[in-house]
């Protein structure tokens, strides 16, 4: 009959630290996960707020403006820029021509 001893503490010991190390580095890579995540919803949300600017509609929480530059002959180009702290500007440009002026 083999001798049946089971695992030694050495053994049980090491095989938690292998454990303990592994759900540490999950749990880090769940959390950057989620940092990324919400990162990529605040630029979603900034392109949603910008647009929305370029229709005439405020957005509380965030800061924006809007600029009409002169662009080809009868359009005009609207710039809104949407941005909160810890975010970069994003900024939406469209270009919006008046029908009623003839072209050459």
């Amino acid at each position: 009959m083999p001798d049946e001893r089971g695992f030694s503490i050495v053994e049980m010991l090491l095989a938690l630290l292998l454990f303990a190390i592994s759900l540490t580095a999950l749990l880090h890579y769940q959390q950057m996960l989620a940092a990324g995540f919400y990162q990529q919803w605040q630029q979603r949300e900034a392109w949603r707020v910008a647009a929305l600017r370029l229709q005439g509609q405020e957005s509380e929480g965030w800061q924006t403006s809007l600029h009409k530059l002169p662009a080809v002959e009868g359009c005009l180009l609207w710039r809104a820029t949407a941005f909160r702290s810890g975010l970069s500007p994003v900024t939406l440009d469209q270009l919006r021509c008046d029908n009623s002026v003839p072209h050459r």
